[in-house]
């Protein structure tokens, strides 16, 4: 229970006030690539946003690109637009998800709907995604290839340049 709370803690430190404003990550290079041998998505219970219906994170195809968010992050908050962007760019090339984590499912389909969010939206009602992903704090990205591989977990917000070129390395797409 101590590990929840100082978790938590954690997560609300860094999610908390105005997206203008500097915060403790930027100009941090937070974005860890995946062990060699790769890892997989963990097997933890989502419920849709949409549906209500349950599935497994580990169910997520690749390639895909998943969000962990939650309302009151205003870095989460400052970034989904931009994921909506991209969402709308290449789509059909790479699946989007976002999780929010610990809500009610109304406050977060609400907050969908308002901010204009097309992509599929899941709920996290317990943590359990956090917990089993090691993130310390949100937003937190992952990005998975083809295969169902990590290529790219990133701590913190991510504009659409970043996503883009997290999306190129799952892809295996080279820019020169």
């Amino acid at each position: 229970m101590r590990l929840v709370a100082a978790g938590a803690a954690l997560v609300l430190a860094s999610c908390g006030g105005d997206p203008s404003e500097p915060s403790a990550l930027d100009g941090a290079d937070v974005t860890v690539d995946a062990p060699s041998d790769g890892d997989r998505l963990p097997d933890v219970d989502l419920i849709s946003l949409a549906s209500g219906e349950e599935s497994s994170l580990a169910q997520i195809d690749g390639p895909a690109v998943i969000n962990l968010w939650a309302t009151w992050c205003a870095p989460c908050r400052a970034e989904i637009p931009d994921f909506e962007e991209v969402h709308q760019a290449r789509g059909d090339d790479v699946r989007f998800v976002g999780i929010n984590i610990g809500e009610d499912l109304d406050d977060a389909q609400g907050f969908i709907d308002d901010i204009g969010a097309t992509y599929d939206q899941f709920a996290d009602l317990d943590g359990d995604v956090s917990v089993a992903l090691s993130a310390t704090a949100m937003p937190v990205t992952v990005v998975i290839d083809r295969d169902g591989v990590v290529t790219t977990r990133h701590l913190g917000p991510l504009d659409q340049n970043g996503l883009n070129d997290a999306i190129d390395a799952a892809l295996g797409v080279t820019t020169g």
